[in-house]
């Protein structure tokens, strides 16, 4: 598994934690824009760098989803593909991608995404309280 190489690990560590800052004070768009910064100091092909390529592209998605910015969220949920190649696949990449399509009301990209997501994750990934209602959804 590669890892970033300083200076480029320290930047990114340093945008990442004035992102957390932004994130907790509320600041959601400032909070994805340094995540974005962060991104972009990443190099190619950004997969192997596992952990912080995965990590920053989910929490990315999530904010935009704190902010209810769904097409954005499907801009990075395609991204979210080219991250983490040394993760177990535990179809939480399909799970994320079905719920941006739920939320964009493509539901049968939707209900493709949760099918693959339920085969690889053996149905843990509806585990949480959060997924309910894409469980619901899944199963109808």
């Amino acid at each position: 598994m590669a890892v970033l190489q300083s200076p480029v690990k320290e930047k990114f560590e340093s945008l990442v934690a004035q992102s957390d800052e932004q994130f907790e004070n509320g600041n959601h768009k400032e909070s994805i824009s340094l995540l974005e910064e962060a991104w972009d100091l990443i190099p190619e092909p950004k997969g192997i760098y596992s952990v912080q390529s995965y990590g920053l592209v989910k929490d990315i998605i999530d904010t935009y989803f704190i902010t209810k910015d769904f097409e954005k969220a499907k801009e990075w949920a395609d991204r979210i593909f080219l991250t983490g190649f040394n993760r177990i696949d535990s179809g939480e990449k399909e799970f994320t991608s079905g719920k941006v399509a739920f939320e964009l009301g493509d539901l049968e990209v939707a209900k493709e995404f949760f099918s693959i997501a339920n085969r690889k994750s053996e149905g843990r990934c509806f585990g949480s309280p959060k997924a309910i209602k894409y469980l619901k959804f899944f199963k109808s």
